[in-house]
């Protein structure tokens, strides 16, 4: 009868071969996102959230038209261009997912004139106080002595 028992060198024998070609991974499938990219002057432009990000703000954007009603079509369409700009830069340099990308152009869509509305009241509050300060300081100096 012949001893079941390997040595160890017999065991290292057939067992590191088959660890290292088990641990070797196969390269990941490439994201639907990194699939389709368009070079535009040496920036690269990921087609596919491209279009994910475009298509989440239009179809949002039809949905909200009802609570903008106020606003006329021009700009109703002033503020989607002003959107699909954003969102279309964000895509370009952060390079989020394209499932991301199509729920925050969705949010946008929806909340998108409410941040450009309240965008607009924080650059209006800042000018004038900017330009309050400046009338308190030039209204609240004496003129130098000898030019009255």
């Amino acid at each position: 009868m012949t001893d079941p028992s390997l040595s160890v060198r017999e065991f290292l024998t057939g067992w590191l071969p088959a660890m290292a070609a088990v641990s070797v991974a196969p390269p990941p499938a490439p994201a639907l996102g990194q699939m389709f990219i368009f070079d535009l002057g040496g920036v690269p432009v990921p087609i596919a959230t491209c279009l994910f990000a475009v298509l989440g703000i239009a179809l949002s954007r039809l949905l909200a038209r009802r609570s903008e009603a106020a606003l006329g079509w021009l700009s109703f369409a002033a503020v989607t261009l002003i959107m699909l700009i954003v969102v279309l830069l964000w895509v370009i340099e952060s390079r989020p997912s394209w499932l991301y990308a199509f729920v925050v152009s969705i949010g946008m869509g929806f909340s998108g004139y409410s941040l450009i509305e309240l965008f607009g009241e924080q650059v209006r509050t800042f000018i004038t106080d900017v330009f309050d300060k400046a009338r308190q300081t030039i209204g609240g100096s004496t003129p130098p002595k000898g030019d009255e």
